[in-house]
C-alpha cells in the first residue's frame, strides 16, 4: 500500500511541476521576443559566507569601510614615502588589498573558494516587452564559458515561461564577452537579436598593459580623463566647480607635481605590489584575462601566471582567448547569417590614464578598435592623414567626420555605429530609442537604413539625443548650452585665484 501511495504522490508531484511549464509553452502571439540584459562587470555581487552571521560582500565592497581602512593603514606611512622610504607604504597598500580582496582569488584550476560566490536566480516571471528585460548577472572572476552555460539555461527557462521560441540579448561591457562565449558554444538557434554596447570583444589595452606591468601616469591624459567625465554629470554648478578645480590645479602645476609623486611610487613599489597581491589575486581572475588583447596575451601569461603550477587556470584562459576572442570576427560573421546583430561603440574619450596606451581613442574604458572588432583609429586628439583612403574600398564611405575612424575594417562595418563622446555604458533616452528600434524592427537594418542614425553620431547629453559629429570637446558643448551660465566661468576664475593664493602663502 505504501508503495502504491508513493507512486501516486510521485505522479501528482510530476504533473504539478510540469503543468505550468506546459501552459507557458503555448506560443505567445505578442510578436516581441523577450530581452535578456547581459550586464557589465560587477553585475552580480560576490559574497563570502552568504546567508550566515559572517556574511560579507567582497565585491563590490562598501566604500565607507574601505576608505576608513585605507586611511588607517596608509596615512601613517605617507611621511616615510615622501622622504623616499617606500617599503612601509608598499606593505600597508599590500595589506589593504589582501585584506579586502584576497579571498576573491581563484585556485590553480580557476575555481573559487567554496564559501565565496555570487547568487544567480532563474527567471520566474513571464512578463516581457520592449520596456521589460531579464537581467543576467555573473561572477566577474570566473570563466566566461561557464557563464555562457548559465546563460543558456536562463534562455531555455525564459522561453518556457514566455512561450517564445527565441530571445533577444542586449550586452553591455563584459556582458559582450559572455555573449561571445555563448555564440561560440551554442550558436544562434535560440537568438533573434544581439545588441553589443561598449563591449571589449577584442579586449582592452588597459587590461593588457596592466597585466604586462606597463604602468604609467600621464599628466595630460589624467587631466583629459577627468574633464571628459564631467559632462556626464547633470548639475551645471557641479560641472563648473569640477572644471574650475581641475583646470585651476593644472594652471598652478599641481597635476605635474602629483604625477611626479605617482611616478616615484610606481617605480619603487610596482614589483613588490605585483608580486605580493596583484598577481596572486587579480592574476587568477578569468574574467579579467578575457579582457587581455591578443597582442599582449602571451607576454602577460609569462608575467602573471605559472603555467605549470596553474595548468587548469591557464587551460581555461587559453580556451576563451584562442577559441573566442581570436575568432571574434569569424564568430560574428557566422552568426550574422542567421540573426540580427548591432554594435554600438564610443570614441574620442580619453582612455584610462594609468597605462602607456593612453593615446588610444576609447569610450573611457574600452578601446574603440577593440569594441568595434577591428576599426582603424587615430590616436586621441589626432586625425587620420588628410590623404587617407579607407582600407577596404567600397560604395559606402566608412571614414568618420574629422577623420578619426576608418570603420571599413570592422567585423560588421554595416552594423557598427560609433558615438563620439559616449562615456563607457553611460546611456540616455537617445540610446534607448535606438535600441528599441533595433529590438522591434523585424529585419536587420544597417547604417544606411535611417537618416537619423548614420554610422557616426555625436552624443548630445543635455538634450539626450544624437547630432551630427562636431569638433567641440564635451565640455565646450556644455558651455554653449543656454542653461550653462556665465556664473560657471566666473567660478573657475575664483577657484584659480583661491588656489594660487593658498599655494603662494604656503610657499
Amino acid at each position: 500500500m505504501k508503495r502504491y501511495v508513493s507512486f501516486v504522490l510521485t505522479i501528482v508531484i510530476m504533473l504539478t511541476c510540469t503543468l505550468p511549464m506546459v501552459a507557458a509553452q503555448e506560443q505567445c502571439s505578442c510578436g516581441f521576443n523577450p530581452v535578456i540584459y547581459v550586464g557589465a562587470l560587477g553585475s552580480a555581487p560576490i559574497y563570502e559566507n552568504y546567508g550566515t552571521a559572517q556574511e560579507k560582500v567582497l565585491f563590490r565592497p562598501d566604500a565607507g569601510p574601505l576608505v576608513k581602512s585605507a586611511i588607517r593603514l596608509l596615512a601613517p606611512h605617507i611621511p616615510e614615502a615622501v622622504s623616499g622610504n617606500y617599503d612601509g607604504f608598499a606593505d600597508a597598500l599590500i595589506q589593504l588589498i589582501n585584506d579586502n580582496f584576497g579571498n576573491l582569488a581563484l585556485d590553480e584550476n580557476g575555481n573559487s573558494k567554496d564559501n565565496v560566490y555570487s547568487i544567480r536566480n532563474m527567471p520566474s516571471s513571464a512578463a516581457h516587452g520592449v520596456d521589460i528585460s531579464y537581467g543576467f548577472g555573473y561572477d566577474l572572476r570566473l570563466d566566461p564559458v561557464e557563464h555562457a552555460d548559465a546563460l543558456h539555461l536562463v534562455i531555455q527557462r525564459l522561453k518556457q515561461l514566455t512561450g517564445h521560441s527565441k530571445v533577444q540579448l542586449k550586452a553591455s561591457s563584459m556582458g559582450g564577452v559572455v555573449t561571445m562565449a555563448y555564440l561560440e558554444k551554442y550558436g544562434t538557434d535560440d537568438i533573434e537579436t544581439i545588441i553589443f554596447q561598449n563591449c571589449p570583444i577584442l579586449g582592452t589595452a588597459v587590461a593588457g598593459e596592466l597585466f604586462c606591468k606597463k604602468v604609467e601616469v600621464n599628466k595630460n591624459a589624467l587631466l583629459n580623463y577627468a574633464l571628459d567625465a564631467i559632462p556626464s554629470l547633470k548639475q551645471d554648478l557641479l560641472q563648473g566647480f569640477l572644471y574650475g578645480l581641475a583646470t585651476g590645479l593644472d594652471d598652478i602645476g599641481m597635476w605635474t607635481s602629483l604625477v611626479g609623486v605617482a611616478d616615484k611610487l610606481i617605480i619603487n613599489m610596482k614589483d613588490k605590489v605585483y608580486a605580493e597581491c596583484l598577481i596572486p589575486i587579480f592574476g587568477t581572475f578569468l574574467g579579467l584575462w578575457s579582457f587581455v588583447p591578443d597582442e599582449y596575451y602571451e607576454t602577460a601569461k609569462s608575467i602573471m601566471v605559472d603555467e605549470e603550477a596553474q595548468a587548469g587556470l591557464v587551460a581555461k584562459m587559453d580556451n576563451y582567448h584562442y577559441n573566442v576572442q581570436c575568432r571574434a570576427k569569424e564568430i560574428l560573421e557566422a552568426a550574422n547569417e542567421n540573426i540580427k546583430i548591432y554594435n554600438v561603440v564610443g570614441y574620442d574619450i580619453q582612455r584610462t590614464p594609468l597605462v602607456t596606451a593612453h593615446k588610444n581613442t576609447s569610450d573611457g574604458t574600452v578601446d574603440t578598435k577593440c569594441a568595434s572588432v577591428g576599426a582603424i583609429t587615430a590616436p586621441i586628439g589626432e586625425c587620420l592623414p588628410e590623404d587617407y583612403t579607407q582600407a577596404i574600398p567600397g560604395s559606402i564611405n566608412h571614414i568618420s567626420p574629422l577623420r578619426k575612424i576608418d570603420a571599413s575594417t570592422c567585423a560588421l562595418p554595416l552594423q557598427t555605429w560609433f558615438i563620439k563622446d559616449m562615456l563607457h555604458c553611460n546611456t540616455h533616452k537617445g540610446h534607448h530609442k535606438l535600441y528599441e528600434l533595433m529590438l522591434t524592427t523585424p529585419e536587420q537594418f544597417t547604417i544606411s537604413s535611417f537618416s537619423e542614425y548614420p554610422q557616426f553620431m555625436q552624443n548630445n547629453i543635455p538634450n539626450e539625443c544624437f547630432d551630427e559629429v562636431r569638433s567641440l570637446t564635451p565640455f565646450e558643448v556644455f558651455k554653449n548650452q543656454p542653461n550653462f551660465t556665465n556664473f560657471v566661468i566666473w567660478l573657475r576664475s575664483l577657484i584659480e585665484k583661491i588656489l594660487k593664493a593658498i599655494f603662494a602663502f604656503a610657499g
